[in-house]
């Protein structure tokens, strides 16, 4: 939450921690309120820069209550506008509406005849910000031959800095300041902005990071005991991460224990990376994948270099799969691809969705497993082919693979070329291309992508020639159609890809194996050669009310297998009233036995009340075509101020297996997620306990993390603990004001926010909100300033039980400004000692002030949980009121009610 939200201000409510100048802005406003000024709005604090002095605004003490004795104060600072003083200011940029930077530094210096410092601007600025320097002279003149004369005389942009009003340099440009939320805003008209699509980041504006380490963890363990004999599985999921400059160290396994081969390792991929800014791609070089953009994806030893679309704007960019399956009770779920495992995490009975999943390669489908808990195991297959190909017009991709193959299961391994070539030669029309060599066989393809009225289509033809020892040579054709298209009437179609391969054609992964098995006995009959794939997918809203029905599949048949695998999903959902239900039907047919299962399941589900966080009543029928059938039902819903945890509860029934109960329970603490889960049936029962987050070794020290990604920040505010980032999440800032940031968003602009709610009353945010735009793999600090002092709320009085003049200056012993005289005679100050003198001045005249001589005890614990709250009376000389406070041990943080017992002692 930002302090812009926060509908509480001046000292009501001290703790949220508003910057003394914000509140000085919020008081300079309701005086323009007070005197009526409708030309002024004081919901606007930011101060135009402009050439000539703020209109003057004069109050009218009428309109103030009785008591705030606006004539002895002096309020002529806030007839001037919002006034920017000189100096240097870190500030958010926003151009035309729109946040172009984070944090740039701005310099304001004193000009002649100006009431505000005006900003300071130099070329490189006005580049970074967008501005067509360039142009900005060619095409004022061309405005003035059409008539479209400046309104001002354009001057030429000085060599070095300038400081002034830009309108003089770059026609009808503005720019303005606002102090308290630190943005400057400059307005440019589109004729001099060069042009560049919406959601453009400047790559000036890339955060490289620092220099540190990160490792996250995801562990599970699984418990059975299936007809009295127990087994347990455990898994500990890795991904480590190093960074040194622009290169970044990335690691990822899975440590697995309980299966057939004991305790193991297995790794996924290491790697390192860095970007390439120039070259708008990216270089991989270690245990990577190739792209499968074109071809299939396949693990290399050796090194990447692709394009990134990331780089490009959101508006300028074109997929990972979501894994949705049944569970009939606490079920393992393992998914795999080409054998590697990416995730496993238990599920809760009913449906479940995977949607956080990060393939390796875009040509390989996802291997899905099931294991329930009585023993049972289900597998399904999650298609995923690229879509089709069209690019925009005159942008190009490429990638250029080189190493050794070193696929799972594979002893040997061949060098491995690979290049590719994408062009969009129009915005109906793109053409690409790529090209394999490798030991014993190369490869071409080559390809189209039109955008019709009918839908995009995309059509590419790959040679392939291969050489296996004893075998002779073998050659042949594949050719690839794709389909998309997004229908008015609320239809998603997409064929994914129809494959058909020649019996002579060979992938380079099947060329590679049959290689492998010639080596070995000679026999290629045991390797599969795909001869036709078909991959599908339709969505269809049926209109409202009417729910939507859906079709996701893949079928495939091989050249030396009379069998052939099928996998196929269709399902309706829809609403009535509160209730939601669910129809599918999944058809299966395995490869290597042959066997076909066809299952179908209703779901349904209520809310049990109308709360907001009423829990759900959920039931499901599972019946199979064995004649197997299952019931279940259940409850689950949130628990938690911020629904950081979930719960459910179920009781399944099976035909054959009878009754069973399940329990499981989530949540997500602030350094790391936990879940656990119990079921248990007539015969078996289960247990399964998880814990994910992550640990990151940065300039700071150690900071522990909820969860983990490629790209994080580390946010820091001094003495803030307890500020909650983003405030919907359960993320705090530890003992010593750090949090990681789990997810960024790579090139683009993340808005990153703290909630000051629960931070001591001791500490103020200078700001609440922050935008990064962070390089991939980086990790970005984000630092908050802040300022600590102890914050005292004084109700105070004039000695003769008159209120203290609204708006007036407080100041501490040195002079320094800690606070302003709010609403109802209360000052709120900040940094001040323990004890001390207050002066409170409205006027220039000595008598225009007055004292409070006060003192506090000390803080016990070190840190203030809520503002001291004292009564005292302002006097002028020895008139004025020294204050003992005795504190209780427990205080509402509030206005005063319930505050503190004061002993006021006259001097």
């Amino acid at each position: 939450m930002s302090l812009r939200s926060q509908p509480r201000i001046y000292a009501a409510e001290p703790g949220i921690g508003i910057p003394r100048e914000r509140l000085a802005m919020l008081v300079h406003g309701m005086l323009l309120c007070a005197s009526g000024a409708a030309a002024a709005d004081p919901a606007s604090p930011a101060a135009a820069i402009e050439p000539t002095s703020p209109e003057i605004v004069q109050f009218d003490s009428a309109f103030f209550p009785r008591g705030t004795h606006t004539g002895q104060i002096d309020i002529s600072r806030f007839e001037h506008g919002n006034v920017v003083l000189p100096g240097t200011y870190r500030a958010d940029v926003v151009i035309n509406g729109s946040l172009l930077s984070n944090r740039m530094d701005i310099n304001f210096v004193a000009v002649e005849g100006q009431a505000s410092a005006q900003p300071c601007y130099d070329r490189d600025m006005l580049i970074r910000l967008g501005v067509d320097i360039l142009g900005i002279q060619t095409k004022t003149a061309q405005a003035a031959q059409a008539g479209e004369v400046a309104k001002k005389p354009v001057l030429l942009l000085p060599e070095g800095r300038f400081c002034g009003d830009i309108g003089q340099y770059v026609p009808d440009a503005t720019a303005s300041f606002d102090v308290g939320e630190q943005s400057f805003t400059l307005t440019v008209p589109q004729l001099y902005m060069r042009r560049n699509a919406r959601g453009y980041v400047s790559p000036e504006s890339w955060d490289s990071g620092q220099t540190a380490a990160m490792l996250g963890y995801n562990f599970n363990t699984y418990s059975n005991t299936y007809d009295g004999r127990t087994s347990t599985s455990t898994y500990l999921g890795l991904n480590a991460g190093l960074n040194l400059g622009d290169w970044h160290f990335r690691h990822s396994g899975s440590l697995i224990s309980g299966g057939p081969g004991g305790l193991h390792y297995q790794s996924s991929n290491t790697y390192v990376q860095r970007d390439l800014p120039k070259m708008q791609s990216q270089l991989y070089a270690g245990q990577v994948y190739t792209p499968g953009d074109l071809f299939d994806s396949v693990r290399l030893r050796g090194a990447v270099l692709a394009t990134d679309d990331n780089m490009l704007p959101p508006s300028q960019t074109g997929y990972a799969p979501v894994v949705r399956g049944v569970a009939e009770t606490n079920a393992r779920v393992t998914i795999r691809q080409r054998g590697v495992i990416l995730d496993q995490v238990t599920v809760a009975p009913g449906p479940f969705v995977i949607d956080d999943l990060n393939p390796t390669g875009f040509g390989a489908d996802l291997e899905v497993e099931i294991m329930e808990a009585d023993g049972r195991r289900k597998a399904f297959v999650v298609p995923y082919a690229a879509t089709p190909m069209l690019l925009r017009e005159g942008y190009s991709r490429y990638s250029v693979s080189v190493g050794q193959f070193d696929e799972l299961g594979f002893s040997i391994h061949p060098f491995l070329f690979q290049g590719t070539l994408q062009r969009g030669l129009s915005n109906r029309f793109t053409v690409y291309g790529g090209a394999i060599a490798s030991q014993g066989y190369a490869a071409g393809q080559i390809g189209s992508a039109i955008n019709t009225p009918i839908g995009a289509f995309s059509v590419d033809v790959t040679h392939a020639g291969a050489s296996v020892p004893r075998g002779g040579k073998s050659s042949g054709q594949s050719v690839q159609v794709r389909y998309n298209k997004n229908f008015n009437s609320g239809t998603n179609f997409s064929l994914g890809a129809y494959r058909y391969s020649t019996s002579g054609y060979l992938s380079v992964r099947d060329a590679v194996a049959l290689r492998q098995q010639a080596l070995r006995d000679g026999n290629a009959y045991y390797v599969d050669r795909l001869r036709s794939r078909l991959d599908i997918s339709l969505n269809q809203t049926l209109g409202d009310g009417n729910g939507m029905l859906y079709l996701q599949g893949a079928a495939q048949n091989y050249w030396n297998r009379r069998t052939n695998t099928v996998n196929f999903t269709l399902g309706y959902n829809n609403t009535w009233r509160l209730l939601n239900y669910t129809l599918s039907a999944q058809r299966q047919r395995d490869l290597a036995s042959g066997f076909t299962d066809t299952q179908v399941t209703f779901m349904a589900s209520i809310p049990l009340g109308r709360a907001e966080r009423a829990p759900t009543f959920n039931a499901s029928l599972v019946r199979d075509s064995n004649n197997n059938s299952s019931e279940l039902i259940g409850v689950n819903g949130t628990f938690g101020k911020l629904a950081q945890g979930t719960y459910g509860a179920s009781v399944t029934h099976y035909q054959q297996n009878g009754v069973s109960g399940n329990a499981n329970v989530q949540y997500s603490a602030p350094l790391t997620v936990l879940t656990g889960s119990y079921s248990q049936g007539d015969n078996y029962r289960s247990a399964s306990f998880g814990a994910a987050g992550g640990i990151v070794l940065h300039e700071g020290g150690i900071t522990f993390a909820q969860t983990l990604s490629d790209t994080i920040g580390i946010v820091h505010a001094a003495n803030a603990a307890g500020a909650r980032l983003n405030s919907s999440s359960n993320i705090k800032l530890d003992k010593r004001g750090y949090a990681v940031v789990p997810y960024l968003q790579p090139y683009r602009l993340n808005s990153v926010e703290l909630d000051p709610a629960d931070i001591p009353a001791d500490v103020e945010l200078k700001t609440a909100s922050q935008n990064v735009a962070p390089r991939k793999g980086a990790i970005v600090p984000i630092k908050y300033e802040t300022e600590s002092g102890r914050a005292v709320l004084i109700k105070a009085t004039r000695p003769d039980g008159t209120p203290l003049p609204f708006g007036a200056d407080v100041y501490d012993a040195d002079g320094k400004s800690v606070g302003v005289v709010g609403q109802a005679s209360r000052l709120f100050v900040r940094g001040v000692a323990d004890r001390g003198t207050l002066t409170v001045k409205w006027g220039s005249a000595a008598e225009d002030s007055c004292r409070i001589d006060y003192n506090l005890p000390p803080l016990a614990g070190g840190r203030q949980k809520a503002p001291d709250s004292i009564n005292a009376s302002c006097g002028s000389g020895e008139q004025s009121s020294a204050l003992d406070v005795t504190l209780p041990k427990q205080r509402e943080r509030s206005h005063g009610e319930n505050g503190p017992n004061v002993r006021v002692v006259r001097r």
